[in-house]
């Protein structure tokens, strides 16, 4: 018998242990906001946010999202995860690019964030990728930025407090990462719940 209760002391011991290493830290960060380093305010209703693009990233016609929206409803995966393009900007003379998408699944949030993350990094392993977290104006953010053939993806994913799961790309050419930083970091720094 008392075999029996120090097994389950050290089970429930690493399982509490399994549980903390789970839980993500989310820092506390402030953004500096130079606003003439953005566009126009962007309100979503849909995503229940908004924000202000980089300057010059202009949204996209709605023809060509449309075929966007189209190419990517298509690409559904086995856990019933969809993600939804509800806009995107775009600099059409340096390529950057800015998507703003909803997750649309049956799960939890969390378990679809983690998931997808998990899918994420399974498939961009052989690429350059930094993960992180923080918190910023009430929202709890995923972070990963990695490098794929050139291009620089600054990928952010949380949670409105409607559990609504919403996520923006930034996707800029390497070489010009250092000189967008700060309309990027602006641009973060102005997503806010609406």
């Amino acid at each position: 018998m008392k075999k029996i209760v120090t097994v389950l002391s050290i089970f429930i011991i690493l399982m509490g242990c399994a549980k903390e290493q789970q839980q993500v830290d989310y820092t506390e960060v402030s953004f500096t906001v130079n606003r003439s380093l953005l566009s126009n305010e962007y309100i979503s209703k849909e995503a229940e946010i908004s924000f202000s693009p980089p300057i010059n990233w202009k949204p996209i016609s709605p023809q060509l999202l449309s075929s966007i929206k189209e190419n990517v409803k298509a690409s559904k995966d086995t856990a019933d995860v969809a993600i939804l393009p509800l806009n995107v900007f775009m600099d059409m003379e340096s390529s950057f690019t800015c998507f703003l998408s909803i997750f649309n699944s049956s799960s939890r949030a969390e378990q679809t964030i983690t998931y997808y993350l998990n899918e994420l990094r399974t498939s961009n392993e052989n690429y350059q990728t930094n993960e992180g977290s923080f918190s910023h104006n009430g929202f709890d953010f995923h972070q990963l930025i990695f490098t794929k053939d050139e291009l620089i993806t600054i990928k952010l994913i949380a949670t409105n407090s409607e559990d609504k799961i919403f996520m923006i790309d930034y996707i800029l050419p390497a070489k010009a990462y250092e000189n967008e930083l700060r309309s990027i970091e602006s641009s973060i720094g102005t997503i806010k719940e609406i």
